[in-house]
């Protein structure tokens, strides 16, 4: 086995991710600071993949919100998807975020028979897990109160379909890992949401304005999440490596649920946090219409987040790697360039929303202007969290992972306790206060953790003085 130390090349090699890019350049040439450091040409692809994303699932939303018999069932809609969307992140147990660290690790140290038995062990679990939570579901339709979006059949017809949503989830980062990384990220970010635009077009043509029911958005939705299963699943069997097929396999089954928990919470979190204010307004009793006008809302206060976390695929395993490596120069490098550029998107996106943001509403109905403030007020959570996303990433590459889900479940409980009374409060606004509120307390709090860390890392290689950049 051989040691990380000794292999810093290799390393960065195997977390390549573009299978069959360009020529690493030689050490010690410009461009290799500037491009295997910084990362930025490799990481404005992902970004503008995640922006065509973000327009085109946004122009399905917006006619899909115009097709629908009325505002209400835009509301059904909108908090069945939230919920199936927060399910398959829990449906996962995180391991589809620990797989991006610990198989590049095993790779490195040339440990393939546990490589073998992670492949092998990580989507059993998945798939067992997906059962349960579809039970829950299930439950959670049979006691939603009559007349909230959450007790209606089209919340049911979603459920069936969580498990292409759950595989979709794991088979992206599987095929991230295996170097299609390019491949991954265009059927997840711009095959998807074209199905998804293509179908909603479809219906609009086929029955008409003011005449689409809020399953049938649900039905074309699920549909489109199974077409790109299918895709990926036939891309994970082109490009997965020949030497981690068959052979021995050893398997450390406690460790891996353990640590991937910490994943787990992260990622629940976040789709928590995303999701949660629908899911608030869809469980209370006649809330459909403030359901509607919050998903308007939330969906453009999301964009910023959509590129910070298409971003976060190239800067994460790098992370990982420049930790393990104790290298401070390289982390300095990319996470400098990180900063930049996204600091530069969050004050244009805070433009955008402080003085076209009722305008962008209004593409979905006149009547979704009324969610403007709520609009604004996420957009400055969303903003926090984009310049201080890989600040829980750190702590958990550190080994802080009883940390990082500590504060997480007590980010859970905040957000839960605020949404809900604000919720029936304040209605939408009252949910984007919590929304933000949470967002800029935990990002904050982890930001000064992992300064404080980098800090001291820092220190002991005689680099007290650089600038964090976290």
């Amino acid at each position: 086995m051989k040691s990380l130390n000794h292999n810093h090349e290799d390393l960065f090699d195997l977390m390549h991710l573009r299978r069959g890019g360009a020529p690493r350049a030689a050490p010690g040439d410009p461009s290799e600071a500037e491009g295997a450091q910084t990362g930025i040409m490799e990481v404005l692809p992902a970004a503008l993949m995640a922006i065509v994303n973000y327009l085109v699932f946004s122009l399905a939303l917006m006619l899909l919100a115009r097709y629908v018999v009325d505002q209400k069932l835009f509301g059904v809609y909108s908090a069945a998807v939230a919920a199936i969307t927060v399910a398959a992140t829990a449906a996962t147990l995180g391991m589809e975020k620990y797989l991006l660290k610990i198989v590049p690790k095993y790779r490195a140290e040339q440990r393939m028979p546990l490589v073998r038995g992670f492949r092998r062990f990580a989507p059993l679990v998945v798939v067992v897990v997906t059962i349960l939570v579809m039970g829950v579901l299930l439950l959670v339709h049979r006691l939603s109160p009559p007349s909230s979006a959450l007790s209606t059949p089209t919340f049911l017809l979603a459920i069936w379909f969580l498990p292409a949503v759950v595989l979709v989830c794991w088979l992206v980062e599987v095929v991230t890992t295996d170097g299609a990384f390019v491949a991954s990220i265009a059927l997840y970010r711009i095959v998807l949401p074209i199905l998804f635009l293509g179908g909603v077009l479809g219906l609009g043509y086929h029955y008409g304005s003011r005449h689409v029911t809020a399953s049938q958005g649900v039905l074309v939705w699920s549909l489109s999440w199974t077409v790109v299963l299918l895709l990926l699943y036939a891309v994970s069997r082109a490009v997965r490596p020949r030497n981690e097929g068959a052979g021995d396999r050893s398997f450390k089954r406690i460790q891996w649920l353990r640590h991937s928990t910490s994943y787990l919470t992260f990622s629940l979190l976040m789709s928590l946090v995303t999701n949660l204010g629908v899911l608030v307004l869809g469980f209370i009793p006649d809330a459909r219409q403030d359901t509607a006008i919050f998903a308007a809302a939330a969906q453009l206060a999301g964009l910023i987040v959509v590129i910070s976390t298409a971003t976060s695929r190239w800067y994460g395993p790098r992370l990982s790697a420049c930790l393990a490596l104790g290298d401070a120069a390289g982390q300095s490098a990319f996470l400098r360039s990180r900063q930049l550029m996204m600091g530069a998107f969050a004050l244009g996106f805070m433009a955008f929303l402080w003085f076209g943001g009722e305008w962008a509403l209004g593409l979905f109905g006149p009547k979704y202007r009324a969610g403007w403030t709520a609009l604004v007020i996420m957009g400055v959570g969303s903003s926090f969290n984009c310049l201080h996303s890989l600040s829980p990433l750190y702590l958990l590459y550190e080994g802080r992972e009883r940390v990082v889900p500590l504060m997480l479940g007590g980010a859970v409980v905040l957000l839960l306790g605020s949404a809900i009374p604000l919720g029936l409060l304040m209605g939408t606004t009252g949910v984007a206060i919590a929304y933000s509120g949470t967002l800029v307390l935990v990002y904050g709090v982890f930001t000064l953790f992992a300064r404080r860390d980098r800090r001291r890392m820092l220190a002991k290689q005689g680099r007290g003085d650089q600038f964090t950049w976290l």
